[in-house]
């Protein structure tokens, strides 16, 4: 089974509690009801019972009424019961949210709500297809029908059910729950801010629906005791100030946003991890201004400062510099500890375009990195190494693009037989219509990619036109305009102006039966148009050899230039390919 649970990760800030003002001499005090919901979590259960003993025992100190319901009495009706009339509700146990890695669609049946027994005889199991089930958003808002699944209507109330009963203005807790702060599970990549913010979205949504005043998250240690004890002990407390001053919370890595789904609703998530680690384990989402008690308050929402961004402080080589050994392994350091440095945030390229392999090695503090060719550098060739915004600060600032050349000692061997290096650069023609450029590694690997449609016929320069390994055809390395960069393929509509490209005029045609298409070795790149001719799709693909496919027809495209294939099988089934020296018909 998927493991969904978040164990305690991150050490904590030291908990802030305000004391509340002391009741009136002879005035009743209705103790606060906390229920405590620890659900079935295998082996790991007898750890949440721990920590939910761990929140009774903050709950009790505060002056509250506790009820815990653990596994392996947490069945939904057992659970729903509970709830009735509780003013803070915590629930420890795997999460199960969206976006996840198990499919494309929410689930709302099952999503965003607690994971249960389903029956108190089955111990702590918590197989999701036998002994443990999720009851999900709809289920916590009452809104099941009978053509839910059979787990739901059996183990979640069913239809007869009408939700959860909490008391108005009531604050849900989730504690080391996967999901619901932002947060991946341990096995899979950490959440971007995007997904972090769509799981908080959904989670906080049943909650907030049904009348909570604050929806909370925390996978912080004592991250769950701490928030219970801040909110019973400052009944006039606004949430805002609430979460500011929950375990962890660190504005620098704080994002606010409106909750999409609720006006006048905020949520704010923050990422925690570490600097190789990083997820989401903290979030908030209701109205910041609003107390425990149920009056709004003056409350200014705190505004997250810039994120420090890294600077480069030391390269190497300097820039312009001449005379580097061919051994030389270029270095960069940076103001302060960074993220995102790899093989693709940090290359080095060759003054025709071509990339070299390397590996990164990060020298033990994360401010210095090392960038290791896997073969000796070339004499009297200039290099270019660059640093993407890939590369951020632990907060996220992200690092301002920058790249700087050195050159090699020595002098550069002859061109390969075929290459023609053009100085000054010559002027190339761009046909109307789509074209796709290339970036390569030194053995002819495709490492990025360009595509982009011109309304018109258009000029750029080239420095050098040549092969490439692995690729058939001939390629030019363009110097400016939008594919500055890359290698554009030589063909009947991207040629030198000097010296233009023909192909045999060829006639529109269906073919029945279909035609083999010749594609030779390389990399090609198809297209899906419109009626009005733009570009809808694109794919493409390296083919280790010349290989062939299918086509049903040959004609022109609107605003397109050249004549088109149109592919019916294979990797291009469905796409447009340009005939050209390299894609035609098989004789």
């Amino acid at each position: 089974m998927p493991n969904r649970i978040r164990i305690a990760l991150i050490a904590s800030l030291t908990a802030i509690s305000l004391l509340m003002a002391a009741a009136p001499v002879g005035a009743v005090v209705t103790p606060q009801k906390v229920v405590i919901i620890v659900g079935p979590t295998g082996a790991l259960t007898d750890n949440y019972r721990t920590r939910g003993d761990s929140i009774a025992v903050a709950a009790s100190a505060a002056g509250a009424s506790v009820v815990k319901v653990y596994s392996p009495n947490a069945t939904w009706a057992n659970v729903k019961a509970a709830v009735n009339g509780a003013n803070i509700v915590i629930y420890l146990g795997h999460g199960n949210g969206f976006p996840n890695p198990y499919g494309t669609t929410e689930l709302t049946d099952r999503h965003n709500g607690w994971g249960l027994n389903r029956t108190t005889t089955n111990g702590d199991g918590d197989n999701w297809g036998s002994t443990m089930v999720y009851c999900g958003e709809r289920v916590l808002r009452g809104l099941l029908t009978s053509s839910d699944d059979t787990a739901r209507l059996t183990y979640c109330g069913g239809t007869a059910n009408d939700g959860i009963t909490p008391a108005p203005n009531w604050v849900m807790i989730y504690s080391n729950a996967c999901y619901a702060p932002g947060a991946s599970e341990g096995s899979d990549t950490p959440a971007t801010e995007t997904k972090a913010l769509q799981r908080v979205r959904n989670y906080s949504f049943p909650a907030l629906s049904v009348g909570a005043g604050a929806y909370f998250s925390t996978d912080m240690h004592e991250g769950a005791q701490q928030l219970v004890d801040t909110i019973l002990r400052n009944p006039g407390m606004p949430f805002g100030t609430i979460a500011e001053n929950a375990n962890g919370y660190d504005l620098y890595r704080q994002r606010h946003f409106a909750h999409p789904d609720l006006a006048g609703k905020r949520i704010w998530i923050q990422n925690t991890g570490t600097p190789t680690s990083g997820d989401y384990f903290f979030a908030y989402a209701g109205a910041p201004a609003l107390t425990p008690s149920g009056t709004t308050v003056a409350y200014t929402e705190p505004t997250p400062p810039p994120q420090p961004v890294p600077t480069v402080i030391g390269r190497y080589p300097a820039s312009g510099a001449t005379g580097v050994s061919a051994s030389a392994q270029p270095a960069v350091q940076f103001d302060r500890v960074v993220v995102g440095v790899s093989a693709s945030s940090f290359t080095l390229k060759r003054s025709d375009g071509a990339g070299v392999a390397a590996s990164v090695r990060n020298n033990g503090d994360s401010k210095q990195f090392t960038l290791l060719p896997s073969a000796a550098l070339t004499a009297g060739t200039t290099y270019t190494l660059a640093l993407s915004a890939a590369i951020t600060s632990v907060e996220g600032g992200a690092l301002t693009p920058t790249s700087w050349t050195f050159t090699v000692a020595g002098t550069a061997p002859p061109p390969p037989p075929g290459t023609t290096v053009y100085s000054p650069a010559a002027q190339l023609v761009f046909k109307t219509g789509t074209h796709t450029g290339y970036q390569f590694s030194t053995t002819g690997v495709m490492t990025a990619q360009k595509s982009y449609t011109l309304p018109s016929t258009q000029n750029a320069n080239t420095s050098t036109r040549k092969s490439i390994t692995n690729q058939s055809g001939k390629w030019f390395y363009v110097v400016n305009g939008v594919w500055a960069g890359y290698w554009m393929r030589e063909s009947s509509v991207l040629y030198l102006a000097s010296a233009p490209v023909t192909l045999p005029a060829a006639s529109t045609a269906n073919f029945s039966p279909v035609r083999p298409l010749v594609f030779k070795m390389g990399t090609h790149t198809a297209y899906q148009f419109s009626s009005a001719g733009v570009m809808t799709a694109v794919k493409s693909y390296t083919l280790p050899n010349d290989q062939t496919a299918n086509t049903s027809s040959r004609t022109t495209l609107v605003a397109q230039a050249g004549t088109w294939f149109k592919v019916v099988n294979g990797v291009w089934a469905g796409y447009w390919v340009r005939s050209s020296d390299v894609v035609y018909l098989q004789p």
